[in-house]
């Protein structure tokens, strides 16, 4: 089992910097990342990529996020140098520093070289993810505090992706991919800085935690009903074929309602700052207001927020409608994440834990895509909203099996 205690917590501001440094260089530094769209437009007119191959592209660069499992159980069951995170951390943000300076020296590139480069990017990134996740749920567990931290992980997310767009596209626009991979490689060079600052006095563990013992756990939580409910959530409130601003919904922007390119783009902002929004409204709320009400509260307006897309039918009612869905779809993520967090058995936190986030990384995918095959059989968008937002309500069955009679209490309270 782990031996931490309360001597190991961290402080609070200290935490708050870890998380939000992590999903900064997770946000940044790989693919899409910051050389996300300036590799796009590289494999679409240099390569001569079709849509259907720069789609299975995209797919294939995606599959480290899908096995963090892994990531978790290594990083439960071995310590190096007798850290649980300092060390790892060090090693993640030195290879991405190194694969990205080693792509940025190539002036040209073939598919398997950038495929080759970005796996490698999203592995060293995905992991130290998995220990910042890791990081959250031991040291919450020991403040009462988780709901905070991961507030404060998808704050940075949120507000992060909301510039994002906008500098990969002035990278695309002025330099080539070369250049953008330099820029890139800041990243893990400061995710370095940062973890020499915030993590430099790491203790170090003398017992870990055996690979038998850490598989035992995460099997014991995973057919807990529990945990099958915090997984059934995540696919009920995630699963939409609504994506919003992306894939086919773009055409209907802008056939049917005749939004421009750089709208769409804007609404696409104004949706990343409602998420931060609801991370930070989260974080000050959620020990103010029960769990179960803040649950319902958050699905049924998510709902509603769903079926508004209906209503879309000029820039205003656009941009409405995206701060609405935006808030409140945090807002219930983070609810049930911060339940997961509470979840997740002592010293299997990280791999259970990515288990459950591998489950929302899942879960957003085929969505998209069939909700595109059926627009483009002619089914109406007001059809997909609704079948959309029904998902969504399928919620509501799951909140008994949460378990949530015990309340948290504020650790200020204490």
């Amino acid at each position: 089992m782990s031996n931490t205690t309360k001597e190991d917590a961290m402080s609070m501001p200290q935490l708050i910097c870890i998380m939000m440094l992590s999903f900064l260089i997770m946000t940044y530094g790989c693919y899409p990342g910051l050389f996300g769209l300036p590799v796009t437009i590289y494999l679409k007119k240099s390569l001569g990529l079709s849509p259907v191959q720069l789609a299975s592209f995209t797919s294939f660069i995606f599959i480290p996020w899908l096995v963090r499992p892994l990531y978790g159980i290594i990083a439960d069951t071995f310590s190096i140098f007798g850290y649980q995170f300092k060390s790892y951390f060090f090693i993640c943000y030195s290879l991405a520093l190194v694969v990205l300076l080693g792509l940025s020296g190539l002036q040209v590139y073939t598919i398997s070289q950038l495929a080759t480069g970005l796996i490698l990017v999203n592995i060293f990134i995905a992991f130290s993810d998995v220990l910042t996740d890791k990081i959250m749920v031991v040291q919450g567990r020991i403040l009462n505090n988780t709901a905070r931290l991961q507030a404060a992980q998808w704050t940075s997310l949120s507000f992060g992706q909301a510039l994002l767009s906008y500098i990969a596209g002035w990278l695309a626009q002025n330099y080539n991919v070369s250049f953008a991979f330099v820029v890139t490689a800041i990243v893990p060079f400061v995710g370095l800085v940062g973890t020499f600052l915030l993590l430099g006095n790491e203790k170090k563990h003398r017992s870990t935690v055996s690979l038998k013992t850490s598989v035992k756990s995460i099997w014991s939580a995973v057919k807990s009903q529990q945990f099958l409910a915090v997984i059934g959530f995540i696919a009920c409130l995630e699963f939409t074929l609504i994506p919003p601003l992306v894939n086919y919904l773009v055409y209907y922007y802008q056939d049917a309602l005749k939004f421009d390119t750089q709208f769409i783009g804007v609404l696409g902002t104004f949706e990343a700052l409602a998420n931060g929004l609801g991370a930070i409204a989260f974080g000050i709320f959620a020990f103010r207001v029960s769990r179960r009400l803040l649950l319902n509260l958050a699905i049924g307006l998510t709902t509603v927020s769903t079926i508004g897309l209906v209503f879309i039918y000029n820039a205003q009612t656009a941009i409405l409608v995206s701060l609405f869905f935006g808030f409140f779809s945090m807002v219930a993520m983070l609810g049930v994440l911060e339940i997961a967090a509470r979840s997740c058995p002592i010293g299997a936190e990280g791999s259970t834990y990515a288990i459950l986030m591998s489950v929302y990384q899942l879960v957003r995918q085929p969505g998209p895509i069939l909700g595109g095959y059926l627009y483009g059989w002619g089914v109406p968008v007001y059809i997909l909203v609704i079948i959309s937002a029904v998902f969504t309500m399928f919620c509501w069955l799951l909140i008994p099996l949460f378990k949530l009679e015990q309340e948290y209490i504020d650790p200020q309270d204490v």
